[in-house]
C-alpha cells in the first residue's frame, strides 16, 4: 500500500486497496506488484504462481 501510494499518491490509495481486497485464500495465488500505471485491475504478467 505504501509503494502505491508513493508511485500514484492519492490513487495510490485505492490502488492499495483494492489489492489488499484481492489477497484471500481462494484468490489466484501469485505476486501483485505496484503497476507504473494506474489500474485497479491485477497486472497481466503477475498472475504467475511463485
Amino acid at each position: 500500500m505504501i509503494e502505491a501510494i508513493q508511485k500514484h499518491g492519492a490513487k495510490g490509495v485505492l490502488m492499495g486497496l483494492a489489492r489488499i481486497l484481492r489477497c484471500h485464500p481462494w484468490s489466484q495465488s501469485g505476486e501483485d506488484p505496484v503497476p507504473d500505471h494506474f489500474s485497479l485491475k491485477r497486472n497481466a504478467t503477475s498472475k504467475k504462481s511463485h
